[in-house]
């Protein structure tokens, strides 16, 4: 279970994104570096040229990676998931409890060889949105982490202002709901 109010970073985040953009940048550049490489007519420095980029881009990714992973942070607070990260841009959000509508976790074939995973955070108000709010990547504890994250929704969070620590249940919700079905059906009158 993680504390509140202390941040914390994902477990292996860095290598993920290591594996998948070097993964990419080998696939991407090793065909084109093998097909002029293999070529009779093209001369010598094109495939090296290319893959001297390569190396180049592979030593940005491993430097980036890293840089990335150090600077995302979460942190789990009475009423809200904060989260900052970014290199050269930073970013901040947080996403109150009360509108977190479901929290699902993720684990591929790569992540799973790392032992790690996601939790996805949808929030109400996203509209057509198919993507989370929020997403803690590479966390090993990741299905922990969900259960912990539901349960501060289940609490409910604060205190709406102006209750004085009281619910209002009972006559009150039901007389609303009586008049509104006396209402529907009102409509319904009408309409037929």
């Amino acid at each position: 279970m993680r504390q509140r109010h202390e941040w914390f970073g994902p477990d292996a985040l860095a290598t993920l994104y290591r594996t998948y953009l070097v993964g990419s940048l080998v696939v991407t550049m090793g065909i084109p570096i093998a097909v002029t490489a293999l070529a009779e007519d093209i001369p010598w420095y094109v495939p090296a040229g290319l893959a001297g980029l390569t190396i180049g881009l592979l030593a940005f990714i491993w430097w980036w990676s890293a840089a990335y992973a150090r600077s995302v942070g979460f942190r789990l607070t009475d009423d809200e998931i904060e989260s900052r990260g970014g290199v050269w841009w930073h970013s901040q959000s947080t996403v109150p409890y009360s509108r977190i509508t479901n929290a699902e976790t993720k684990q591929g074939p790569i992540t799973r060889r790392f032992g790690v995973g996601s939790v996805a955070i949808q929030t109400a108000g996203q509209g057509a949105q198919s993507t989370a709010e929020l997403t803690i990547q590479g966390v090993a504890d990741y299905e922990e982490l969900r259960e912990q994250i539901l349960e501060s929704v289940r609490e409910g969070g604060p205190e709406p202002e102006g209750t004085g620590g009281t619910t209002h249940t009972g006559t009150a919700d039901e007389a609303t709901l009586d008049a509104l079905l006396d209402e529907v059906r009102a409509i319904r009158e009408r309409l037929e």
